[in-house]
């Protein structure tokens, strides 16, 4: 019974991400990657901009989890 309940939150996660993630507006920065520490994310954020990936990015904390949007 664990197993279904937490294979059913991962997919109403999921379900409410790409919701999300559609009906953002088109200059919105999107979602990247998700990372365990802040400086990793900082990390990943950083190279993005020397390598051309994107121009500039954010990391919010959110749950123990540190998200990075560009």
């Amino acid at each position: 019974m664990a197993k279904v309940r937490t294979l059913l939150a991962s997919v109403v996660l999921a379900g409410g991400l790409t919701v999300s993630l559609g009906a953002a507006p088109a200059e919105a920065a999107t979602l990247r990657n998700v990372y365990f520490y802040d400086w990793d994310c900082h990390r990943v954020g950083n190279l993005g901009i020397s390598s051309g990936w994107w121009t500039s990015y954010t990391c919010n904390p959110e749950h123990g989890y540190w998200f990075l949007y560009a």
